[in-house]
């Protein structure tokens, strides 16, 4: 069951003052901006001041990214499969190596260091929108936001010689490479086949209230948000679904996972294996 996204404070990380502080080796000090207001299509993402960021970090990762939405204390993915869990063709920056990687409170978070983060930054406000995701207005104090590619809200954020992106939405991860090919995700996110519609991998959708068909192609579906009401064509590895109130249907599905309370999943065909830890689930065979 997902917990209601952060609404807290804005922490006021102007670019420049960012770039300063990043060059100095430590994260920036700022004042606190006001928050926008409830009219901002960017309300999903945002971020805290120092004092308000999470008391504990994920193991490597500077502690003034602390506020990035999506990262947990307790596990997560590291080096390249830390780098896997960004969408496909999300670009890199040279010498970027993953830290951290790991999905909480229905948004995804990747950090990794690089050899210098003022060219990140630079980089990533030329190369984003060139790769599909173009640059938002409001980045909610953060150095770079970003939508496109299913993305309702991403931000990119510095500290000390790391990157943090932090995204909600619906994507297919750099990792989702089909493993009957033998293909691998490059750290860029492109299978080295070439395949434009690649296999399996991971389908993560964490807004809520949207309906939204998603062709499945064998990967395992984490549905996260809740409300939602999804179609899933073909077949699907596994559905796993933690949010309420949600409606699946999908054309089979090797297991079903239900976490969440309220949650109604059917599949067309086959007898997938089924496990129930939620409350008033219901899962309905062909």
């Amino acid at each position: 069951m997902n917990a209601a996204r952060l609404t807290i404070p804005i922490l006021g990380l102007a670019a420049a003052a960012v770039l300063s502080a990043c060059s100095a080796g430590g994260p920036a000090t700022a004042p606190a901006t006001v928050p926008p207001s409830s009219g901002t299509t960017s309300a999903n993402v945002i971020a805290s001041p120092a004092s308000s960021a999470q008391a504990s970090v994920p193991a490597g990762v500077p502690a003034g990214l602390g506020a990035l939405p999506g990262l947990s204390s307790t596990g997560g993915a590291s080096g390249n499969d830390a780098l896997a869990l960004l969408p496909e063709k999300f670009p890199l920056p040279s010498g970027a190596t993953g830290l951290y990687g790991g999905r909480t409170g229905g948004a995804t978070a990747v950090v990794f260091t690089v050899p210098d983060v003022s060219a990140a930054i630079a980089f990533y406000r030329d190369a984003l929108p060139k790769a599909g995701f173009p640059l938002a207005a409001d980045s909610l104090g953060f150095p770079v936001g970003f939508t496109g590619s299913g993305i309702t809200e991403g931000v990119i954020g510095v500290s000390g010689n790391a990157v943090g992106v932090s995204i909600y939405g619906t994507f297919t991860a750099a990792g989702a490479a089909s493993a009957s090919s033998g293909s691998t995700a490059t750290a860029a996110g492109s299978p080295t086949t070439g395949g434009s519609s690649a296999t399996g991998g991971t389908i993560t959708i964490a807004q809520d209230s949207t309906p939204l068909t998603e062709a499945c192609n064998n990967a395992t579906v984490n549905l996260e948000g809740d409300s939602d009401d999804v179609t899933l064509t073909g077949s699907c590895q596994a559905i796993n679904v933690s949010g309420d109130s949600d409606h699946v249907v999908v054309g089979s599905a090797g297991s079903v996972n239900l976490s969440g309370d309220a949650d109604e999943v059917t599949v067309n065909s086959g007898s997938p294996a089924v496990t129930k830890t939620g409350n008033d689930d219901m899962v309905l065979t062909g």
